[in-house]
Formats: C-alpha cells, structure tokens, sequence
C-alpha cells in the first residue's frame, strides 16, 4: 500500500499509518423460491457490501492528533470518503479501536459501513423480468380482441434498460404505462356505450341483427380490454418496485 495512499475524509494517511491491506467486499442478496420437482427460482436483490477493515499506527510528534481525528469520524458519523489505488466508497466510521502505547506510537483499526459504491448495480432484480415479458406478452394477446395497439408500449418495455432505475428507457417505460393504461380506459369507456345503445325493436329484422352483433362485439371488446388493462397493470408494478411512478 506504500505507493497507493489511503485517505478517508480530510485525512490523507501516510508513513505507518497506511494499512498494508485493506479487507472489503461482501454479497449478493438473494431469494430462493424452492418449487415442487426441484426447481428453483431466484431473485436478485442486489449487492451487499460487507464493511470495511483496515489497520496501521499513527507515529511522530502528531500521532495522538491525528488518532483523535479519526476518532471523530467515529463520533460526528459524518459520511466520508474513503479511497485507495482505484477504490472509491462513501462510508461511515462505524468502529475505531486504538492501542494508545505513547504519544508518538499509536496503533489503530477501522471498520467502515459502505454508504454508497459509485458504479453499483442498484438495478431493480433482473430475475423479475420473465415476468414482466410473461405479462406483456398476455396483455398483447388480449389486446387484439379490444382493437388495442401496444406496440409502442411492447417497445419501450423490452428496451435494454427498461428496469433500470434512473435511466431514459426506464422513464419512458412508466410513461408508456400511462399512456397506454389511458388508451384503455377509452376502450374500455367507448365499448361500455356502446353495449348501453338500444336495439330498436321496430327495426327491420336485419338491422336488429347487426345491431345485436354490435352488441356482442362490444362486449368482448369490453371484456379484452379489461384483460388487457389488468395485464398492463401488472407490468406497470413491476416498473414501479424498480422505483418512479408507476401507471
């Protein structure tokens, strides 16, 4: 670690007090579904990182200032941050243990909770995405029977990026909900008045037919829409547990 200083905060560390090793990682959060037959289905919840240790000696005519300043990291719990060769993190001083010999020689460790990592995945879970196709997929199928185009819908769904918070294909995605959610809903409305229109029982036996076929036609344009709408619905949930505002 000699030629990659540590610093944390405003403290640029250096001689005996740069760690010879910085322990840091951690893990993966996930679900396991376990299903009937062995299967498996898992869900990612994204990365968890373990804290972060590093030790050295505070040495010289400064050490105990020096000691003291780290230890008011501990204290204020201010977010600092902490970096080393490539590493970036913004952590919090969690624990700060020193073995006080003299005050010129001043062992120390630090444990550090990692606050952000520049650069994580903080992507809603991949896994939820067959779910999300499945769903899309039956709300396209219904939307035929309800004279329903979701293509643009279809499109900004299935964009790369689609369930990654904070990107342009996830804003579009929710707003392509709401937009399409509306389409519906005028479906839904126009289908609705026309099953209310009545049949003019006066009328010629094959104008109350068409008139009646009218009828029955609205009323499976009524009945796909409300499939297709509930389908729509899910999708936009989905969107919105990666996080903006859902349809």
């Amino acid at each position: 670690m000699q030629a990659s200083p540590v610093q944390i905060g405003d403290i640029n560390l250096q001689d005996f007090e740069i760690p010879p090793s910085i322990r840091f990682g951690g893990r993966h959060r996930v679900v396991i579904h376990k299903l009937s037959g062995g299967n498996r289905v898992i869900e990612r919840l994204g990365p968890d990182d373990g804290d972060i240790y590093f030790s050295g000696t505070f040495s010289g005519p400064y050490a105990e200032a020096r000691m003291r300043a780290m230890d008011s990291l501990r204290l204020t719990g201010e977010v600092v941050w902490l970096t080393w060769d490539s590493f970036r993190y913004q952590v919090i001083v969690r624990t700060f243990v020193a073995n006080f010999h003299n005050p010129w020689w001043i062992p120390y460790q630090v444990g550090c909770v990692v606050v952000q990592q520049p650069g994580a995945n903080n992507a809603v879970d991949l896994m939820l995405y067959p779910s999300v196709a499945a769903d899309l997929a039956y709300a396209a199928a219904a939307a035929i029977g309800a004279g329903i185009e979701l293509g643009t819908l279809q499109a900004a769904v299935t964009a790369s990026n689609a369930l990654t918070v904070g990107t342009s294909d996830h804003s579009q995605s929710i707003a392509a909900i709401k937009s399409s959610v509306a389409s519906i809903d005028q479906r839904i409305s126009d289908a609705s008045n026309s099953m209310m229109s009545q049949i003019d029982v006066k009328a010629d036996a094959p104008i109350r037919q068409r008139m009646f076929g009218n009828t029955v036609t609205a009323a499976g344009a009524l009945a796909a829409a409300v499939v297709t709408k509930a389908y729509v619905g899910r999708v936009g949930t989905s969107l919105t547990s990666a996080g903006g505002s859902g349809a």
